[in-house]
């Protein structure tokens, strides 16, 4: 730990005299949650606001984060992956730089992990884990557990590969959305990895990767509580114009041609990740500036809906809009009352 949590004590005695009205006592609500070994996640589309509401629970809860988001785990992508910088507010945050980017994270590896520091730094040590992110295929693995479905078939794997290296991806991305559109319409068009992941269990069980994934439900799973943010469209790519523009100022064009100078330009965490991928174009003079900050808010908008179509399809979120509160302190209150709600009170 890093010392006594953060929150104003004006801010937090409104969370606390806000909940007493509604007879529920914040510490109580806390010992519950630990002897539950209840998890937290915050989850929801890309520049909605998980990352301050997960900061205040955590403020709120005496605990720590832990990130649920794919591309965090890589050293030296800040900027573009928008990472937190906890250290102000006295919260340890997990699940980010633990690898150099040309390092190929699978879904299984990031879960082993995440279940690891789940067990480890807080069931072991008596505190909430409270997750958030926007990764919802790494986010159902660590909740839900997960099936490791057919093994490998390299000889299948080699032929698309080689055939991908002289025609393109799209073509094969054009036979999963045939075979398996929920599961396409989830990921990028050039994400070459998942592509032969989901054509390789199609070709070896029969079974879509959609049909694998609807499988995971309750195994291993987490005694869990679902927070989803969202927000009017029109106001949610607002602001993820504004989260681009930001990332603009701070130096994403510095960072990533840092991370081509140290020989991580052919990592596929690079070639993937949106604002990154946008800006190594523009590094290779394929498209300007305006033109590079353009294309990474129309990608940025995608994925929001992107992970709005993975999330909406799971019933345990309970979905909260995030411009219906006036303040972040509000939404907190509000995010603690379902917390409450849903505490599994038979087992204390």
């Amino acid at each position: 730990m890093l010392g006594m949590h953060a929150l104003q004590n004006k801010n937090r005695g409104k969370v606390v005299s806000a909940l007493d009205k509604d007879y529920i006592n914040l510490e109580i609500l806390i010992r519950k949650l630990k002897t539950s070994k209840k998890i937290i996640l915050i989850c929801g589309p890309t520049g909605v606001g998980k990352s301050k509401l997960g900061i205040t629970i955590s403020d709120l809860l005496n605990t720590d984060l832990i990130s649920m988001d794919s591309m965090q785990v890589y050293r030296g992508m800040d900027i573009g992956t928008d990472k937190l910088n906890t250290n102000s507010k006295k919260i340890n945050q997990f699940m980010v730089n633990i690898f150099d980017p040309d390092h190929k994270l699978t879904v299984m590896e990031f879960r082993n992990i995440a279940v690891e520091i789940i067990n480890r730094e807080f069931f072991n040590n008596e505190k909430i884990p409270v997750l958030v992110g926007g990764s919802g295929l790494y986010i159902k693995a660590v909740i839900d557990g997960l099936d490791k479905g057919p093994g490998e078939d390299s000889d299948f794997r080699k032929e698309i590969k080689k055939n991908i290296e002289k025609y393109g991806p799209d073509k094969y991305y054009n036979i999963l959305l045939k075979i398996d559109r929920p599961y396409a319409l989830r990921i990028e068009r050039n994400d070459i990895r998942r592509i032969i992941r989901a054509l390789e269990v199609y070709n070896q069980s029969g079974l879509t990767f959609s049909e694998m994934q609807r499988s995971w439900k309750g195994k291993n799973s987490f005694n869990s509580v679902l927070i989803g943010l969202k927000k009017e469209r029109k106001s949610l790519y607002r602001d993820i114009e504004k989260r681009v523009d930001d990332m603009f100022k701070k130096g994403l064009v510095k960072e990533v041609n840092k991370l081509i100078n140290d020989g991580y330009g052919d990592s596929l965490s690079l070639k993937q990740a949106v604002g990154y991928k946008e800006v190594i174009e523009y590094l290779k003079g394929n498209i300007n500036l305006e033109e590079c900050r353009e294309l990474i808010k129309k990608n940025t908008r995608r994925l929001a809906k992107k992970q709005l179509t993975w999330f909406r399809g799971d019933k345990r979120i309970n979905w909260l809009s995030a411009d219906k509160y006036d303040n972040i302190i509000d939404l907190a209150i509000e995010t603690i009352k379902i917390i409450n709600n849903e505490s599994d009170y038979e087992k204390i």
